[in-house]
């Protein structure tokens, strides 16, 4: 019935903008018996006379006036709307709250914001740093930057970047024990490991020449926080399998010494960019996922940063 009356009222409210029925439907690009049909329901509906009609002329009556300001209402309401939405999709202005992987997000997302915020200046960024799997929808979240493999049904994931591992460990612990020289060496070292409530990386994959093999290791020292395995690597106090995007200046600056370069570490750690799935993407969202993809680079900036130094 609502959805009845609001088409019958944008019908009259075309009718008394164009003056005449033909100029009407021209306009609505319907047929001008439908005009007349819908008119004639709505004046039976409402029990009341709108228009005066003559071979020549429409003339509101009373009552016609009163209605026709309601109509005009009713369209101006929904031309606005359909502004605000267009504006919504096509510019990238208004807040976007963002999800982010801690360790990924503090080192290489956060520093990209201001170069974001330069490029968008209506923009405004609210971000929510964490490592569990988020529920967007009730925390509210635009976005969501994550290294989670399994998307949420009902969500759409667009990769952002791959990242590689890297077998290392600082000159201090290598003065105390023996570079290992195969993988399956790994079983007797002290290894610094990730372990959470959801993730635990205790298992190393590796290759080499079509042999590949993955080696269960273990050590004094587990945490859930990615830099933290990277700092207790440094500090001697053991071997770690680090995610290339965790490391900068530490193999040109002697903090630590890639091993077993000969065997590629086999576990890739992507990066995904999730929202729900919608019809018709903000244009906020979609832009600043392009602007992370450029950013970032389809060979991810960190890992070209490290290949003078270790072999990826």
């Amino acid at each position: 019935m609502i959805h009845d009356r609001a088409s019958q009222m944008v019908i009259f409210h075309t009718l008394v903008e164009a003056g005449s029925f033909t100029a009407a439907a021209r306009t609505l690009g319907v047929s001008t018996s439908h005009v007349s049909k819908q008119l004639g329901v709505l004046e039976s509906d409402l029990n009341v006379k709108l228009i005066q009609r003559t071979t020549r002329s429409l003339t509101l009556t009373e009552a016609g006036h009163h209605f026709a300001e309601y109509a005009k209402q009713i369209v101006t309401a929904v031309n606005e709307a359909n502004d605000t939405m267009a504006q919504e999709r096509d510019d990238v202005t208004g807040v976007i709250r963002l999800g982010l992987s801690q360790s990924f997000g503090t080192m290489h997302i956060i520093p990209a914001i201001e170069k974001l915020r330069q490029l968008y200046p209506d923009l405004q960024v609210e971000l929510s740093l964490f490592d569990h799997k988020a529920d967007m929808l009730a925390d509210g979240l635009d976005l969501w930057i994550t290294n989670f493999e399994h998307i949420p049904e009902g969500y759409v994931a667009q990769r952002l970047a791959e990242t590689r591992f890297i077998v290392t460990a600082s000159p201090k612990y290598l003065i105390e024990h023996a570079a290992p020289c195969h993988p399956s060496d790994l079983a007797s070292h002290n290894c610094v490991t990730y372990q959470s409530r959801q993730r635990d990386y205790s298992c190393w994959d590796f290759s080499k020449e079509g042999e590949s093999l993955t080696v269960k290791v273990a050590g004094n020292y587990r945490v859930d926080l990615a830099e933290a395995v990277r700092d207790a690597a440094i500090a001697g106090w053991g071997v770690a399998y680090l995610a290339s995007y965790l490391l900068t200046d530490e193999f040109r600056d002697g903090k630590l010494i890639q091993l077993l370069p000969d065997w590629t570490a086999n576990q890739t750690m992507p990066f995904y960019a999730v929202y729900p799935s919608r019809k018709h993407l903000p244009r906020k969202i979609s832009a600043v996922i392009d602007f992370f993809k450029q950013y970032i680079g389809e060979a991810p900036y960190w890992d070209e940063a490290l290949k003078p130094w270790v072999k990826i």
